[in-house]
């Protein structure tokens, strides 16, 4: 099982960026989400909060881990895809070329005349 850190850095690696993920005790979460969206409030809209909102520390804060003895993907007739080949198919947006990136990662291989 994948640890938060570990989702973020498979994103990031797909979406070919490099960024720091720190840990924030959720003490200190609160307080950001707190702040953002109080500064969004006041602004009215024209500060928007991108960083992160009271409701998101709230999802963070709770596990969203299936209870045992729940029905599982069998049980409800779906057929699980791995993680790995829907990511670069859902994120190619996010990379720094877009859907272009494969081409242009491909292009660094020509040799220059």
């Amino acid at each position: 099982m994948d640890t938060f850190r570990g989702l973020m850095g498979r994103m990031l690696k797909v979406i070919q960026r490099r960024r720091a993920v720190v840990n924030v005790p959720f003490f200190f979460a609160r307080i950001m989400g707190f702040g953002f969206d109080a500064l969004q409030a006041v602004s009215l809209g024209l500060i928007e909060n991108k960083m992160i909102t009271r409701d998101q520390v709230k999802n963070l804060a709770r596990d969203n881990v299936v209870a045992p003895g729940a029905k599982g993907f069998a049980d409800l007739g779906i057929a699980p895809t791995a993680m790995d080949a829907v990511l670069p198919e859902y994120l190619w947006r996010y990379r720094p070329s877009g859907q272009y990136a494969a081409i242009k990662g491909s292009a660094k291989n020509l040799k220059k005349v």
